[in-house]
């Protein structure tokens, strides 16, 4: 073989080698370029999810505070009645209740420690007494607080009655203790004791048996 052949298969096989690390970088070029292809799509893929996700809870968020605001509209006012004992009146507190009933004003009168939290609601029944409605309140002996004054237990009891009554469809109560009359070292309640709200300022007379106000009902404010 003459050196000028030698020569070019010298020169074949160097540009066949070319040829094939030109590939080999073209190749892994186009590689790359789909790797980095790859991830920007994973990563915008990433970052729709993360904008779909911020959005549910945005969603969920308005949703919460739609139901909260709801709720809240839905909800009804109350007058809760507290008692001043230096001033000797009642005081009136507005509260906010899922719904007004008698189980829920017992609680509001608990929690302003009108009453007992001991006591317990036996029953609050509507009907009416000599034509009038009549809310029949019927509580536990732990209603009964026996370390109050004479005034304090009065304006205990008118507490109660203003709040029962201003919530409620009756227009006087009539007070039981586990079925039976209201006793305290300073009051009696019988069968015939109605307390009512008074109409006028918010001063109150004391509660009394029905011996001591002969036929007239027992007033509150």
């Amino acid at each position: 073989m003459s050196t000028k052949e030698v020569i070019n298969m010298k020169n074949k096989k160097l540009l066949a080698l070319l040829a094939a690390l030109s590939l080999s970088l073209s190749f892994a070029g186009c590689q790359k370029a789909i790797s980095e292809e790859n991830s920007s799509a994973t990563s915008q893929k990433e970052s729709v999810k993360e904008d779909n996700t911020n959005d549910d809870k945005d969603k969920t968020s308005d949703k919460e505070d739609a139901d909260s605001d709801d709720s809240s509209e839905k909800q009804e006012e109350a007058s809760i009645y507290t008692y001043d004992i230096d001033s000797d009146k009642l005081v009136e507190n507005t509260v906010k209740l899922d719904k007004v009933t008698p189980e829920n004003l017992f609680a509001e009168l608990q929690k302003l420690d009108v009453i007992s939290k001991d006591a317990k609601l036996n029953s609050y029944d509507i009907s009416e007494a000599d034509g009038i409605p009549t809310g029949f309140l019927d509580v536990s002996s732990e209603f009964v607080n026996s370390n109050l004054g004479s005034s304090a237990e009065s304006l205990m009891l008118d507490a109660v009655v203003k709040t029962m009554i201003e919530n409620t469809d009756a227009e006087q109560i009539l007070l039981t203790v586990d079925g039976g009359d209201y006793e305290s070292g300073h009051i009696h309640l019988g069968a015939g004791d109605f307390l009512t709200v008074k109409d006028g300022d918010d001063s109150s007379d004391d509660a009394t048996s029905s011996d001591e106000q002969s036929d007239e009902a027992d007033t509150v404010e």
